[in-house]
């Protein structure tokens, strides 16, 4: 037999199609006789509305999106035939246990990263609002999907920095709800965004190392893409600016990667002197620019001070523990999906900008103590 569609229930309750999805939709808004009669015809035919089609019909899929930058090293990408130890996927029982030599390494994923954070701040809202989430990561490696395959979708989308440029999310503004994640909309652009003071935050923490600390030598280092990480540029060459210190740095970009930042540090360091500080854009940056420093023989903070930027758990975890700006990571990632839900209901009204409050955290590797402290 086939399954009732939405004409059969239509004809048993002596109603429109529009009638009927207006009963799933917005069943207030029809008279108590008229609930009553679509209500039997669904009983009794066994009816259940197609979400796709219904979606279809609105214009309307009920799922938002969040697009990402991927936080993967190159050398983590899973391959099922390493991870398997080359068993086939149709064998079954006691042979699918992977069996692992003593003595073999495997380099491990420190979780969680910036990404990983905010996306779970926005999981923990969908969950609340019963809100289906979509999740897309920048092209760069074999796993990217291009925005214009999540933004099919959805109804919104929730944009993470360094993922896209201007003119793309001008692009994807037209067509669907946007907000940005630690980055301003671009002029002109309806999109609400959820900030922190990068700019600010980053001043803040080289005034310390200024002011406490005697630093008077430095080298910035991180990513040249994204409006995020100019303004923590911005924010360095502020504080050395104030205080008539020269900003004269190598060129250190490294895309926020720990293995790219530990090799161009060790390149720089077989042919410069170091500086008293290297103040890194990232913590991931950061850890990477104090495992070429170990490597060199160098200690962190005797020899040379490192600070990092975003306050993921594998700073609190390093040797030494790991001075940095720590951003509400996850308040990111559930403030963007408010927005969104906001903006979703109410389309026209103006956009809306809300600033979260960042800390600054001195721990060893700047010659603080390993207790977290103070706010900026």
């Amino acid at each position: 037999m086939r399954s009732a569609n939405v004409y059969d229930v239509a004809g048993a309750a002596g109603v429109s199609t529009a009638t009927v999805s207006r009963y799933f939709r917005a069943p207030d808004k029809l008279s108590a006789s008229t609930r009553e009669r679509v209500r039997r015809a669904v009983a009794e035919l066994g009816y259940l509305p197609s979400g796709s089609a219904r979606a279809l019909a609105e214009r309307q899929t009920g799922a938002i999106g969040v697009y990402s930058f991927s936080g993967h090293e190159p050398d983590e990408v899973w391959e099922p035939s390493a991870a398997t130890n080359g068993l086939q996927p149709d064998r079954a029982g006691e042979e699918d246990i992977v069996v692992r030599v003593a003595g073999q390494r495997r380099r491990p994923r420190l979780f969680p990263l910036f990404a990983d954070e905010v996306l779970r701040g926005a999981e923990i809202e969908c969950t609340v609002r019963r809100t289906p989430l979509v999740v897309g990561w920048q092209p760069g490696t074999s796993v990217g999907v291009e925005l214009e395959e999540i933004a099919r979708r959805v109804d919104g989308v929730v944009v993470l920095p360094s993922t896209v440029d201007d003119e793309a999310v001008a692009q994807l503004s037209r067509t669907k709800a946007v907000v940005l994640v630690a980055q301003p909309a671009p002029r002109d652009v309806i999109a609400d965004a959820v900030v922190i003071d990068n700019e600010g935050a980053m001043r803040a923490l080289v005034e310390h190392l200024i002011e406490e600390h005697a630093v008077d030598s430095f080298w910035y280092a991180g990513s040249d893409v994204g409006h995020e990480h100019e303004a923590r540029r911005r924010g360095w060459e502020a504080a050395l600016d104030a205080r008539g210190l020269r900003a004269d740095t190598p060129d250190i970009t490294d895309g926020g990667s720990r293995a790219a930042a530990r090799a161009v540090i060790a390149d720089l360091l077989r042919s410069l002197v170091p500086p008293r500080a290297i103040v890194c854009a990232s913590d991931q940056t950061a850890l990477g620019v104090m495992e070429a420093l170990h490597d060199a023989g160098l200690q962190v903070p005797e020899d040379v001070v490192v600070t990092g930027f975003d306050g993921i758990d594998a700073g609190e975890f390093a040797r030494p523990t790991l001075t940095t700006i720590r951003q509400p990571m996850e308040a990111l990632g559930r403030t963007a999906v408010s927005l969104l839900a906001s903006r979703l209901e109410a389309p026209d009204t103006a956009a809306r900008v809300v600033r979260l409050p960042v800390e600054l955290v001195l721990r060893a590797s700047c010659g603080c103590t390993s207790v977290d402290g103070g706010s900026s």
